[in-house]
């Protein structure tokens, strides 16, 4: 027999509504409205628009008991490692954490259209700027959001995210104490790149070493070649390209097939981690860790706890880096 459901709000007649009203409003079958609410398969996507569409109008939904626990992971689509590279490799963590505690994933394609349509009991939202901001706040007020590298958070948010400030540190300590006096960053235009920014321009300063401003870039382009290019002309002796979005391999082919330079002789680089890769490369890339497996545990162990009502008592953590050395500096 088809399931009950009941409403989130109190109706006129206090009477609770049940997959029949929605099957007369909604001019589907009671089977058919049934299989859409408990989120089953062989549902033309039509179809369940229009039910859902009729479900949130009663304001009706599923008992939780009745279905499975669903969050939605949202990305930026201008970020330009959605589909592979950071926030690819977060998301995959993501995936498997969320079904490792029998959590339903749904990745909306159009966000502000789909998201509200959906019967979720969270969102977990990776690298989410632009016009998403208010968006998310708003979603903020109806279920759990889970930020992933969110920086500027408010007193009632929750964020998981990484060191990144230390990971810019980190680099130019390393850099530093290898010997390099002028010392590049290159990096897409980020919240998290600014924050490793920070931290690289903190330990070139606390050397007693000059920060170059125009070695110091963060660009919002795709005009990797120019600027890649125009560091390594200006006299940099190294160069940090931070983040796990093969910029730092596309740096070392730009530098060395490009430009005839040999890296680490006339120009060191320290990267970002991309398993499997980095230590492959010719030469195997210097580069700073991100812990994203204990990230995207951590960030759904927090969605877990604020959808069964539990107090979160960190609201935002954030996780150690580390740097692993390989043969892409130069110098002792």
């Amino acid at each position: 027999m088809p399931k009950k459901v009941e409403s989130n709000e109190g109706s006129g007649d206090d009477r609770k509504a049940t997959i029949y009203d929605l099957a007369r409003i909604s001019g589907y079958s009671s089977g058919t409205v049934s299989r859409v609410l408990n989120n089953r398969a062989n549902v033309a996507q039509k179809t369940r628009d229009r039910i859902l569409k009729a479900a949130k109008e009663l304001n009706i939904r599923p008992q939780l008991s009745a279905r499975m626990r669903q969050v939605a992971i949202l990305t930026d689509p201008f970020s330009s490692d959605r589909l592979e590279g950071y926030t690819a490799n977060l998301t995959s963590h993501l995936a498997f954490a969320l079904s490792h505690r029998d959590i339903a994933v749904s990745f909306p394609a159009n966000p502000m259209e789909d998201l509200p349509k959906m019967f979720l009991d969270g969102i977990i939202a990776i690298n989410c700027v632009s016009n998403f901001g208010r968006f998310l706040a708003e979603m903020e007020t109806r279920l759990p959001v889970v930020y992933m590298d969110k920086f500027d958070v408010s007193g009632h948010q929750y964020s998981v995210r990484s060191d990144h400030y230390d990971a810019g540190r980190k680099a130019a300590d390393y850099l530093i104490a290898r010997g390099k006096k002028k010392l590049a960053f290159f990096a897409q235009k980020t919240l998290p790149h600014e924050e490793r920014l920070r931290g690289f321009r903190d330990g070139i300063e606390s050397a007693g070493l000059t920060v170059d401003p125009f070695s110091m870039v963060l660009d919002d382009t795709s005009a990797r070649l120019a600027a890649i290019t125009r560091i390594a002309k200006s006299g940099a002796d190294s160069i940090f390209i931070p983040g796990s979005s093969y910029q730092a391999l596309e740096a070392l082919h730009i530098l060395t097939y490009v430009m005839g330079l040999k890296v680490p002789e006339d120009i060191s680089i320290v990267g970002g981690e991309n398993e499997g890769i980095s230590a492959i490369s010719s030469p195997p890339l210097t580069t700073i860790e991100e812990p994203l497996q204990e990230m995207a545990e951590g960030a759904v162990e927090m969605m877990d706890k604020l959808i069964a009502g539990s107090v979160v008592e960190e609201k935002v953590r954030t996780l150690p880096i580390s740097l692993i050395e390989r043969n892409s500096v130069s110098g002792t």
